[in-house]
């Protein structure tokens, strides 16, 4: 039994005069959300860091109905505590220069309409 694996390269698309904000789509942009919202749960940093730029993705099909996305994404910290329930796109970057920015790697298989728990899973998660 062959199992087929696709490889799809997720393609970049500039947006306005910003050269940072590139558009992955909004499955890849979801799955970095769910990464760093994740992240954040897990970790003990004192504020919360949120999405500043995704720097490459690329996605898998397994098939019948599963997605691994793999990417590399630039966050920064924001003014908010990371608290249990925090809602990152109401929370601002620091504007300081000492706020933190970070790279991380990582990769989410998704299971999109899925009877279980949660639609997507956390494989990978490192950042420095």
């Amino acid at each position: 039994m062959t199992f087929l694996t696709i490889l799809v390269a997720i393609g970049v698309v500039t947006l306005g005069g910003n050269s940072n904000e590139c558009c992955y789509g909004m499955d890849v942009t979801k799955a970095a959300n769910f990464a760093i919202n994740f992240h954040n749960r897990i970790s003990k940093y004192a504020f919360a860091y949120k999405v500043v730029s995704i720097l490459s993705a690329t996605s898998e099909i397994f098939p019948p109905a599963r997605v691994k996305y793999t990417m590399t994404v630039k966050v920064g910290q924001t003014v908010c505590e990371n608290k249990a329930n925090i809602s990152l796109p109401n929370c601002s970057f620091q504007d300081f220069q000492d706020a933190k920015i970070m790279i991380c790697n990582f990769v989410v298989l998704s299971i999109p309409h899925s009877a279980f728990p949660s639609q997507s899973y956390l494989l990978l998660d490192h950042c420095n």
